[in-house]
C-alpha cells in the first residue's frame, strides 16, 4: 500500500535512538504482556493514556495492589519496562494494576485522576476484600492520595511527598517540573486524602529534612511512620540490601507490619557502607567523637560478618 512505511522510513532520526517499532523487532517483549497477549494464559488489559499508561493483571479475586511509577521510570522508553514492583506482586500472587508515568508530573493530570475517578464509582476498588496503594517518591505520593478513591485501603510509601504545592510546602526546593503542575486539581493533598485508609506506612529518614517535613505532615491514628535511619531519600534500597523489602512488604501489605519488628529486621543496616556514609554525612562536623565511636563499631561489624561467612 502506498501509505505504508518502510523500515528505512522508520528509522530514527538520530541513529542511537530507536524508534517504538525498532524497540518491538529488537527488545525481548516484557514478562507482563507475555503474560496478557491473546496467547497469554492471564487475564487483564492495557490502556494507554496520553502521559499514563495503566496495567490491569486479575490474579487473586481478593486481593489488589494499585502501584505508582517513581520519577526515575517516567524517562524509561524500553519495550521490557514494567509497572513498579511488578514482578513482586505477581510472585506474590495478587491482582495488579500498576500505573506507568511518561512525564515527571507527580500525576497532575485530569486524564488519569479523571480515570481513576471512574473506576472507584464503577465500584472496582469494592471487589476486594483488600486493597493496597504503593509507591516511592513520586510513586509514593500517588500511593497515598489516590487511596482516598478507596476507603479502607492500606498504603505503603517510600520517601513520598506530602504534597508539591508550593502554598502548603513552600520549603520543598526540589521536583522543579512538578512544582509547576496544576495543584488545584483533586487528590492534590496527601494529608487529607489519608484520612479514610485503614493503614498507611510511610518509611522515611529522619535525617533527611525534606523527607522528614513531609511525613510531618501526615498525620493519624493510621498513620504508622517508620523510621529508616540514614538511608537518605533511599529506604527501600536500603530494606533491599538487608533482605528485609520483601518481608516488610508482605507485612504490610496484609496490615500486620509493627514497628517493634521492623525495627528489628533494621538492625540488620549497621553492616552496611551506605549507613555508615549517612552517619559521617549527619554528624562529623557536630558530633565527631559519636562519629569515630559509630566507625570503629562498624568496622567490629563488619569484620564479624566477614568472620562469619567465612566459618
Amino acid at each position: 500500500m502506498a501509505d505504508e512505511l518502510s523500515k528505512d522510513q522508520l528509522k530514527p532520526e538520530h541513529p542511537d535512538r530507536k524508534t517504538g517499532y525498532e524497540r518491538i523487532l529488537t527488545d525481548p517483549a516484557p514478562p507482563w504482556f507475555v503474560e496478557i497477549y491473546p496467547g497469554g494464559e492471564g487475564t487483564g488489559f492495557f490502556r494507554k493514556l496520553e502521559r499514563h499508561s495503566i496495567l490491569f493483571h486479575q490474579r487473586d479475586a481478593a486481593r489488589l495492589v494499585v502501584s505508582f511509577d517513581n520519577i526515575g521510570n517516567a524517562n524509561d522508553l524500553s519495550f521490557a519496562r514494567e509497572p513498579w514492583g511488578w514482578k513482586f506482586f505477581r510472585d506474590e500472587g495478587w491482582s495488579h494494576m500498576g500505573v506507568f508515568a511518561r512525564s515527571k508530573a507527580w500525576y497532575r493530570d485530569p486524564e488519569i485522576i479523571d480515570y481513576f475517578q471512574a473506576k472507584a464509582r464503577e465500584g472496582l476498588f469494592e471487589r476486594f476484600d483488600q486493597v493496597v496503594f504503593a509507591g516511592a517518591s513520586m510513586g509514593g505520593f500517588g500511593a497515598l492520595t489516590f487511596s482516598a478513591l478507596a476507603p479502607g485501603a492500606v498504603v505503603i510509601a517510600f520517601n513520598p511527598q506530602s504534597t508539591l504545592d508550593e502554598r502548603l510546602v513552600p520549603w520543598e526546593t526540589r521536583y522543579r517540573f512538578g512544582k509547576v503542575q496544576d495543584w488545584d486539581l483533586p487528590l492534590g493533598d496527601a494529608a487529607d486524602c489519608i484520612r479514610t485508609a485503614r493503614k498507611v506506612y510511610v518509611f522515611y529518614d529522619p535525617f533527611f529534612e525534606p523527607d522528614r517535613r513531609h511525613v510531618h505532615r501526615l498525620q493519624g491514628a493510621n498513620v504508622v511512620p517508620l523510621k529508616t535511619w540514614f538511608s537518605n531519600h533511599f529506604a527501600a534500597p536500603m530494606l533491599r540490601k538487608i533482605d528485609a523489602l520483601k518481608p516488610v512488604m508482605q507485612q504490610a501489605m496484609a496490615g500486620t507490619l509493627e514497628p517493634q519488628a521492623f525495627y528489628r529486621m533494621m538492625r540488620a543496616r549497621r553492616r552496611l557502607p551506605i549507613y555508615m556514609r549517612g552517619i559521617e554525612a549527619v554528624g562529623e562536623d557536630r558530633h565527631p567523637k559519636l562519629v569515630g565511636a559509630a566507625r570503629q563499631r562498624f568496622r567490629a561489624l563488619r569484620r564479624q560478618a566477614v568472620a562469619g561467612g567465612a566459618s
